[in-house]
């Protein structure tokens, strides 16, 4: 090592020691951490994460703005958002933050709750030991109280109908902030969507392959096509607009003549009119048999990677062919694939079976932007475009649509749901500790601190609705003891009236296994020891 520092440069050494700076500064440690310092350290991370995520966690959640090292801004209240761009590398927080990409990866929703819950499993661990509670001891309590969660919730789900189901996509659109007419306008859109894609798919859904969601600022509106929608300009404003039952043709090479091609022997100089009249008449005749080419495959509308020469934009233009260049290679690729269309290289012969197939092609404007829509009403894909006024507005739409687009594919798959509004949680900690009461030695203190991190979930989304959280959890206490289930409501009251409010059962599930993995993790860790 000392032998690789002689040989690089002093500017480079001083690069070096620099980044290493940076990098201990993000990870706040710079020495050995174990024993009390170890506690400390895990306490600071799992609370700053908690009050992170708590104050922007339900329908009422406060926004963050976020500036990352690149100086983007974002206004979120997005739990997956505000973990992945925050600029620390703590390595509890970086825990926190992989069990929030694998909650994404899982079921696209539950990332907050999964935080939180996991955060506080850790918070009320740390004052078992310092009452002189072992880890490990913790560790097994956690353990038996995720199994008893895991039973008791059995008995808290129930099978959806279609209108519950519709309830709780709207509930987790309604989560992000949305106003409720959007967040109806929002579900409905994305129920027809998932709807489509089962019917062709048979349920073997793949959002990320089968669904682009287009964001634009400028206007309000949330539109959903059975197919392909582009943000691309014609190549000619006069070229035709609309078709149905189009031929349509792919391209990923320029449709131009460069002077290479003309002159390969670079042999010519334009050093007379004539020459250059010459020069420009063989450019016109290779670029007519170019454009001759796709004429006479009978394609009514070209989409090309590369650049067309004007003079064939020309020709397609009188030969009634829409046209579209310098479109991105993964927008072709999707297209291809929803038209039964060949990517055609540049010196492949078009036959017939290369073209694809649509229903409709139309371009249209809105808001003086040009928009393509492509339908193809048998094929799995489709495309969903948001407009906002705003680029805030945007975001939270965005956020809301894909949540309600994984909460429906999910349900597919699952149609349990339990109560939300902080009511399946409520529950669950109150039959813990009823549970934590037949346990004996310490473990009982361990399943007690389970059920208080559970109950940490009403009480957040109590605070943030702004009613007074001790006052909120006496009140669902009293109405449990009724045998009413009564929840924490948008209205800002404790209720069991009003519209329903429904969670996803598998998605809470993994929600609490996932956390308490984490929380037992974390908690099994004795030192950390930074690499020098």
């Amino acid at each position: 090592m000392a032998s690789e520092l002689e040989t690089t440069p002093p500017e480079s050494q001083d690069g070096i020691a620099k980044l290493a700076r940076t990098v201990r500064e993000k990870i706040l440690i710079d020495e050995p951490v174990k024993e009390d310092g170890l506690i400390d350290q895990l306490e600071r991370a799992a609370t700053e994460i908690d009050d992170l995520l708590g104050s922007s966690f339900g329908p009422r959640g406060m926004n963050k703005i976020i500036i990352n090292p690149v100086g983007d801004i974002f206004v979120t209240s997005d739990g997956k958002v505000i973990l992945k761009e925050m600029d620390v590398l703590h390595p509890i927080v970086t825990t926190l933050k992989k069990l929030a990409e694998s909650m994404d990866k899982a079921c696209g929703d539950g990332t907050k709750t999964a935080v939180i819950l996991a955060s506080n499993l850790i918070k009320n661990a740390i004052e078992l030991i310092r009452q002189g509670v072992h880890p490990t001891t913790i560790i097994e309590g956690y353990e038996l109280a995720l199994k008893k969660t895991y039973e008791m919730i059995q008995y808290s789900v129930k099978q959806a109908t279609e209108e519950d189901v519709r309830t709780t996509i709207l509930c987790s659109a309604t989560g992000k902030g949305i106003e409720k007419k959007q967040a109806e306008a929002v579900t409905d859109i994305v129920l027809k969507v998932v709807e489509h894609l089962n019917e062709m798919q048979s349920g073997r859904i793949d959002l990320n392959r089968n669904v682009k969601v287009l964001k634009k600022t400028g206007g309000t509106e949330v539109f959903a096509l059975e197919g392909l929608i582009l943000d691309e300009n014609p190549a000619r404003e006069d070229m035709p607009k609309t078709f149905e039952n189009p031929a349509v043709l792919i391209t990923n090479y320029d449709l131009k003549i460069k002077s290479g091609y003309l002159n390969p022997q670079h042999n010519l100089k334009m050093d007379s009119v004539k020459t250059s009249i010459l020069f420009e008449e063989r450019k016109k005749e290779m670029c007519g048999e170019i454009a001759r080419k796709i004429i006479n495959s009978g394609a009514n509308v070209l989409f090309s990677e590369g650049d067309i020469d004007p003079y064939i934009e020309t020709l397609l233009r009188d030969n009634n062919i829409l046209a579209f260049k310098k479109l991105k290679m993964k927008d072709l690729e999707k297209l291809a694939e929803a038209t039964g269309t060949t990517l055609m290289t540049q010196h492949d012969e078009i036959h017939p079976y290369d073209l694809g197939k649509a229903d409709i092609i139309r371009v249209e404007k809105k808001n003086g932007e040009n928009f393509v829509f492509i339908a193809v009403r048998e094929k799995a894909i489709a495309s969903i475009l948001i407009r906002e006024p705003v680029k805030y507005g945007l975001d939270k739409v965005e956020e809301a649509v894909d949540d309600a687009l994984n909460n429906a594919a999910f349900f597919l798959k699952n149609k349990e749901i339990v109560n939300g509004g902080g009511a399946i949680e409520f529950e669950l900690a109150h039959m813990l500790r009823l549970f934590a009461a037949t346990q004996t030695g310490k473990k009982q203190l361990a399943v007690q601190a389970y059920a208080d991190a559970l109950e940490k979930i009403p009480t957040i989304l109590a605070r943030n609705m702004g009613m007074n959280a001790i006052d909120a959890l006496v009140q669902m206490r009293n109405a449990y003891s009724k045998g009413i289930e009564a929840r924490i409501d948008i209205s800002g009251k404790v209720t069991e009236k009003g519209p329903e409010v429904y969670d996803s059962a598998a998605v809470k599930k993994l929600a609490i296994i996932a956390a308490t993995e984490t929380a037992r993790n974390v908690l099994r860790i004795d030192e950390i020891i930074p690499k020098k």
